[in-house]
């Protein structure tokens, strides 16, 4: 049922609808088009938080997309820089939660989900340029802002979870990302390194530790051996928790490096790793699996997927059959030279003599 609501307003505005997450709706513009001054105006400026996060994610989303589909995109990208500056500046958010989730751009699922083909390296590699043009027209202002939250974290001789505190750390971790962002020179990379390692050595709680540690792992360059460094720390430090050895295994699977395939093939070769126990399966194929690089044009990350699932079928035909929805269903929204080698491997679990009745029936389903 579709529904008109008239709103008698003077003079210049923009409206700010659906304040306190009144209702879990997604609008559009009749025209199809998002202003994006008024997105900007919103994210800069309205004092609901909520509002203010889903504008700047529009203008962020804008700004990506633009970029990936070669569109002219300056203007755009101008009003990107404008509004993350107002955000980062502004004194009027005291909440630092908030603050951090208007900073963030939106994710690439997310991305994926605003276009009819997805392409996934394009949209990290567009993503990746809009966050390196944040971080370097921001540097000295990210720069003085992490410190001076480090000091607050550092000040604390008792790990809180109080929702300060989680906020600030939140934050904290955002302006990492930005600043591990700059990466395209051998000093940066250095740089890079080192305030990641510094907050990975010092953290104090599991979901500091996991930024860095989800920095450090995708440098390469000069950053590399801060990398590796990190690495063994990590796994060291576990001491064999089963739930952090899964954490360590997820960051590895899914590490933004051009050889991650071969990553992930030795990961699937170590000690610790087994198709017999889920969570530990899941960390590591479905991170893969999840990245851009298993997308990549040469069509090895879809065929490694099915080598392993007619591993994971003979051990776990519920894990083999949810891993298949999750990577290879949705074939049809890939370009054709992609969409055909993942209906390939669907072709290839169809035809196993042995395939179980859990995998067949998504299989199935996919091939519909």
């Amino acid at each position: 049922m579709n529904q008109t609501f008239t709103f008698p307003v003077k003079g210049d505005v923009v409206p700010s609808i659906l304040r306190n997450f009144s209702a879990p709706v997604k609008m559009v513009p009749a025209s199809g088009v998002v202003n994006e001054s008024d997105m900007a105006f919103l994210a800069s400026n309205d004092t609901d938080g909520f509002n203010r996060w889903d504008s700047a994610q529009q203008l962020y989303a804008a700004a990506i997309l633009k970029v990936m589909d070669g569109k002219e995109y300056a203007e755009t990208l101008d009003l990107v820089l404008s509004t993350f500056g107002a955000t980062l500046k502004d004194a009027s958010i005291s909440d630092d939660a908030i603050r951090a989730y208007a900073l963030i751009l939106p994710g690439e699922s997310t991305l994926a989900e605003a276009v009819t083909v997805v392409d996934p390296p394009a949209i990290r590699n567009a993503r990746k340029f809009v966050k390196k043009a944040i971080a370097k027209k921001f540097k000295t202002e990210l720069t003085a802002a992490y410190e001076k939250l480090t000091a607050c974290v550092e000040a604390d001789t008792v790990f809180k979870v109080d929702g300060e505190s989680t906020g600030r750390r939140r934050l904290r971790n955002v302006y990492l990302g930005y600043l591990c962002a700059l990466d395209e020179t051998a000093e940066e990379q250095i740089e890079a390194a080192k305030i990641a390692t510094a907050q990975f050595e010092a953290a104090s709680g599991m979901t500091d530790k996991l930024a860095a540690f989800n920095c450090l792992v995708s440098m390469s360059g000069e950053g590399s051996s801060a990398r590796d460094a990190a690495i063994q720390k990590f796994y060291d430090d576990a001491n064999g928790d089963p739930l952090v050895i899964d954490k360590w295994f997820a960051c590895l699977a899914s590490a933004d490096l051009p050889d991650l395939l071969d990553r992930v093939v030795k990961l699937t070769n170590h000690p610790d790793f087994t198709l017999k126990v889920p969570n530990r399966c899941r960390s590591v194929i479905l991170s893969f699996t999840a990245s851009a690089a298993f997308h990549d044009d040469n069509g090895k990350g879809y065929e490694f997927l099915g080598d392993m699932l007619e591993k994971i079928d003979k051990v776990n035909s519920r894990v083999s059959a949810r891993t298949t929805a999750s990577s290879f269903l949705s074939w049809k929204r890939y370009n054709e030279k992609r969409a055909s080698m993942m209906k390939a491997q669907l072709e290839r679990l169809k035809a196993m003599p042995t395939i179980s009745n859990d995998l067949l029936e998504i299989v199935m389903k996919g091939l519909k």
